[in-house]
């Protein structure tokens, strides 16, 4: 039997850095959520994008060997896991593949040593933080796979069990709110017993919530603090901090909506390797940008001379300084700003580093190459959460006096294709240094 003119057959052969296996028909590239490498499938084409189609799989005509059945209820309704149907190894080898694919494709990238992925030390329960949304009926879930309708969750697999296990309590919290809510964010830290609470609102603070959260957390003996926050407010109560420990010896006290990874065992993975690339020691002035209320920061501090922290969070600079005293760091200069303004200022300073370590947004640092050559540093450790942007920037960078020597990709995010990545540059001079 034939099929319809948008029906296919197709053979999936890669993933994309994105919820889709990749096929090519007839010289066009389809993208089909829910697929697996090895797939042939019948798939529907629902929407034609130019040099490429989107795809609806139908039904599996030969599964490929590379599949698993997921374990998670909401597969297939819910966006956040979509490459849970594939087995965690070819996770891990199509994550090293698209790291590749753009250093090569995007940064024109040659000469490197990309070293294997460092798997996620759990599979599941690996989420020390995780966001539900919230909609008009004050219903809580994760958005539906490609829109924006809610899917309402008893249970989520990935999550800590700790915060796993206040599904319900947020949903409480949410019903007795006045303020308007945008998303609640369940917030454990690496010691047990500390759960926050963090509320998006949209609009004002309805001054009625005062009492009800105090009176909330009177009631509740798992969770330990409330924050609610708008555009230019923010409410607390209780204890609205969480504790993390990036490296054995240091605590990092941070409040509930600062940014922290999600994965604190592959957070400690990531931190120790780049300690390890770094070799910090006590004649280095590193120089740190995007640095958080200092994940990186406090470590490296340990064994340098100084550290200038650069961050235009407020509360993330905050909890730095915080954090500083908390672990009787007097090496660091925190320096609240955006990081473009900062660098220019350091480079008409005429300021000079031995060792830059910067961790930036998905959106990358494109502008800051020109001001960041100019420091001369030795090395340059860069850590991404986006192939495309960090290849685009490496390429920079090389073009300024840099060579790009090793990568790693890490995974701290199972059954999604989110991939963070440790990029090591040493500076031309300093290669040739060390021939000579």
């Amino acid at each position: 039997m034939e099929l319809p003119l948008n029906k296919l057959t197709l053979k999936i052969d890669s993933l994309t850095y994105g919820p889709y296996g990749v096929g090519r028909k007839e010289g066009q590239v389809i993208m089909v959520p829910l697929t697996a490498p090895g797939d042939e499938a019948e798939v529907r084409v629902v929407e034609e994008k130019g040099n490429y189609a989107i795809g609806e799989l139908l039904c599996l005509t030969n599964p490929s060997p590379l599949r698993q059945d997921p374990p998670c209820p909401y597969v297939g309704q819910c966006g956040g896991c979509p490459w849970q149907q594939i087995q965690y190894e070819a996770q891990l080898k199509a994550k090293e593949k698209s790291v590749e694919d753009a250093l090569r494709r995007i940064g024109k990238l040659e000469g490197f040593d990309l070293l294997p992925i460092l798997r996620s030390p759990k599979e599941y329960r690996y989420r020390r933080r995780i966001r539900l949304q919230a909609d008009a009926r004050k219903r809580l879930g994760f958005h539906r796979a490609f829109s924006h309708d809610l899917i309402e969750i008893e249970s989520c697999l990935i999550a800590d069990p700790r915060a796993d296990r206040q599904l319900e309590h947020a949903g409480e919290w949410l019903q007795a709110l006045r303020t308007r809510i945008q998303h609640i964010e369940i917030v454990v830290g690496d010691e047990d017993g500390a759960v926050v609470f963090v509320a998006k609102a949209e609009g004002d603070f309805a001054a009625a919530d005062d009492l009800a959260n105090s009176r909330f957390l009177e009631q509740s003996t798992a969770v330990n603090g409330l924050i609610i926050f708008g555009r230019g407010w923010r409410r607390s109560w209780g204890r609205g901090t969480i504790m993390m420990r990036p490296e054995e010896g240091l605590k990092m006290e941070v409040d509930g909506e600062v940014f922290s990874q999600v994965n604190s065992e592959g957070n400690s993975r990531l931190v120790r390797e780049l300690l390890q690339w770094g070799e910090f020691r006590n004649d280095d002035r590193v120089l740190e940008l995007y640095c958080g209320a200092g994940n990186f920061t406090l470590p490296v501090a340990r064994r340098a001379r100084e550290v200038l922290a650069v961050e235009g969070a407020p509360r993330s600079v905050e909890n730095g300084k915080i954090n500083s005293r908390l672990n009787r760091l007097e090496n660091i200069r925190w320096i609240r700003s955006h990081a473009p303004e900062a660098v220019k200022q350091l480079r008409h300073r005429r300021e000079s580093f031995s060792k830059i370590v910067l961790n930036p947004p998905r959106s990358g640092a494109k502008g800051l190459e020109d001001d960041l050559a100019s420091l001369e540093a030795e090395m340059i450790l860069y850590v991404s959460c986006n192939p495309a942007t960090l290849a685009r920037d490496l390429a920079a960078l090389c073009k300024r006096g840099y060579r790009l020597t090793r990568i790693r990709p890490f995974d701290l995010f199972p059954h999604t294709f989110h991939v963070e990545t440790l990029a090591e540059l040493v500076s031309n001079n300093e290669l040739r240094k060390n021939r000579s």
